[in-house]
């Protein structure tokens, strides 16, 4: 076992169903390491558990069985702006997240205004935004913030044809 590398043992998931009356099973006795320098993709079709998978990865969700260690350091599902704080803008929650992970606040603030292009709207509280404009806030700060391990999940979703590009 590499001591920097992100290891799922046994990792299983299961949602309810039928109004919480039985249960699903999404995710079956799942194992993987990454190491260092890896890049992984993971296909499959809609309801497969990508997503879930992802959110277990990193943090957001908790697996019903099984361990994950991160030996190195793991972003958030890129495109995922559900750990915003609503009632504060764009901006400063830029700068949270930036003193969270121990980044340079004014590189990390400069980078997230020049990437996300939210212009005004960036000093506008969070829970006025779209849902793109969240996503563009999302994307932008975890590109601002150095990470060993990016997740991306339907990261193509994110923003107009341009800044996809980007």
């Amino acid at each position: 076992m590499n001591e920097n590398s992100l290891i799922l043992s046994g990792i299983s998931k299961s949602f309810p169903i039928h109004h919480g009356r039985d249960m699903r099973l999404i995710l079956d006795d799942i194992s993987l390491e990454i190491h260092p320098g890896e890049r992984w993709g993971i296909m499959g079709p809609n309801g497969a558990g990508k997503s879930t998978l992802i959110q277990i990865i990193s943090g957001s969700l908790r697996a019903d069985a099984g361990t994950v260690h991160r030996g190195m350091t793991v972003s958030w599902p890129l495109a995922f702006g559900g750990a915003f704080q609503g009632s504060l803008t764009g901006r400063d929650n830029a700068r949270l997240i930036a003193r969270v992970y121990g980044a340079d606040v004014k590189e990390t603030v400069a980078q997230v205004e020049d990437f996300a292009e939210l212009g005004i709207y960036l000093d506008e509280p969070v829970k006025s935004y779209s849902s793109g404009m969240n996503s563009r806030l999302s994307f932008a700060i975890s590109m601002a913030v150095d990470f060993d391990c990016y997740l991306v999940d339907e990261v193509i979703s994110v923003g107009d044809a341009r800044f996809n590009r980007r």
